[in-house]
């Protein structure tokens, strides 16, 4: 007797075994499975990331101190893992039956017996009973059957080629719901049709390779188009739209990714990675969306006569209201951004120079300093004028105790950079 009818004895009654069959799922069987059952296998991988990600984004609100960098941090990695564990699925399915199989949880020969209304499932150490309707889901490929058994909440795998045709035809005469995926593990043929496939393979290589480096040139871009239209302050994300100008390189790549993919080749590094610099790409380039504290240039009049310059017709000005900003004596705070860099500031610098309003900050007294804001750098070569309105005085530190309100104003011939801070003094 072969060897094939020793593993397969069909029995003449109904009531007793009609065919036998046995199983070995190895590390590659277990890969497969998770094609057909993504589900069973994804969610688990995706509860752990999530659980690992929570602790992340817990130890970036610690250190950042702040919520939107931790709901930014905590967004960008979850569905960095949605994507990679659905695109790894099978690589993790692999690893997670390796450890599995090391720690001698799952048990991978077993025997099938095959009545007319249930079968029986056994191991070394086990036996289960089960009818054909508690199956839940059936799935035929070139190899395969896979049977879902929600109850203990496992899969079944039936091996093809230790099946003869009649018990093959006897598992498709048992299920309302087969699947049949027939085609599914021939990928080989499909690369066949592609003339130069190593060609493809190299092309995909250098393609991947691309796409990373494409988040490298966008950066490199964005410095370029600062070079060509500058911004300042709040204004330095307005050129951030370059970024979009690279995003058909990465998804240039996902589509190909799985173009060829399913022809056989390996290109889950070309999807993967597709879809990281594609989201950071759109997610840098969304940045130039967002308002900033531009303002018309026409509320500098409003500080003109404090200024006391030769001010040009026309600048960037931006202007942020704050409570406090770093020192507790110093409230009600406002923050105005001048820049001159595309005017012409030649009567403005020597209106500042010889007006006596105006220090230079190396000739500055050190009891002035009380009232400039620690954030506000003291350049050797920068200009400062302190105004006192509340006494209408310039340069001078308050007599008595009491509120007052100040303007600390410096021009930075450097940059062309005028910057006012206007505060409410607390001087003790």
């Amino acid at each position: 007797m072969s060897n094939e009818n020793k593993k397969q004895t069909k029995k003449k009654t109904s009531n007793k075994c009609l065919y036998t069959c046995k199983s070995i799922v190895d590390k590659y069987e277990y890969k497969k499975m998770a094609k057909y059952f993504p589900k069973r296998m994804y969610l688990p991988f995706v509860h752990k990331g999530t659980f690992l990600n929570i602790i992340f984004t817990a130890l970036a609100a610690i250190l950042s101190k702040s919520w939107i960098i931790s709901l930014v941090f905590f967004l960008v990695y979850e569905i960095f893992l949605l994507i990679y564990y659905k695109v790894r699925l099978e690589f993790f399915s692999e690893k997670e039956f390796i450890k599995r199989n090391k720690g001698k949880e799952d048990e991978t020969d077993f025997e099938t017996e095959f009545y007319e209304d249930y079968f029986i499932r056994k191991t070394n150490k086990s036996s289960l009973t089960i009818n054909y309707s508690e199956i839940s889901k059936c799935v035929e490929n070139d190899t395969n059957f896979y049977l879902e058994y929600p109850e203990k909440n496992f899969i079944i795998i039936i091996q093809k080629n230790r099946c003869d045709n009649e018990l093959i035809n006897f598992i498709r005469s048992k299920f309302n719901n087969l699947e049949n995926h027939l085609e599914d593990n021939s990928n080989f043929k499909k690369m066949k049709k592609y003339h130069n496939p190593n060609l493809i393979k190299t092309f995909m290589i250098i393609l991947f390779i691309v796409t990373i480096c494409s988040l490298w040139a966008a950066l490199w871009s964005l410095s370029l188009a600062d070079k060509i239209n500058p911004q300042y302050g709040s204004n330095f994300i307005k050129n951030n739209w370059v970024f979009w100008l690279w995003l058909p390189i990465p998804i240039l790549s996902i589509i190909l990714g799985f173009k060829y993919k399913n022809a056989g080749f390996k290109c889950t590094k070309n999807i993967v990675g597709g879809f990281i610099i594609t989201f950071l790409l759109l997610m840098y380039g969304s940045f130039c969306l967002f308002p900033t504290f531009s303002q018309d240039y026409s509320k500098i009049d409003d500080y003109r006569n404090i200024i006391d310059a030769n001010l040009p017709d026309n600048g960037e000005l931006e202007i942020q209201d704050w409570k406090t900003h770093f020192d507790d004596d110093k409230t009600n705070y406002t923050k105005i951004d001048v820049y001159y860099d595309k005017e012409d500031v030649s009567n403005l610098v020597s209106s500042i120079e010889n007006n006596s309003n105006w220090i230079l900050s190396k000739k500055m007294k050190s009891t002035l300093k009380i009232l400039i804001p620690q954030q506000l750098r003291v350049d050797e070569d920068a200009y400062f004028s302190i105004y006192n309105k509340t006494n209408n005085e310039y340069n001078t530190i308050p007599k008595a105790s009491g509120n007052y309100e100040i303007y600390v104003i410096k021009y930075d011939k450097s940059d062309k950079h005028l910057e006012i801070h206007k505060f409410t003094y607390l001087y003790k």
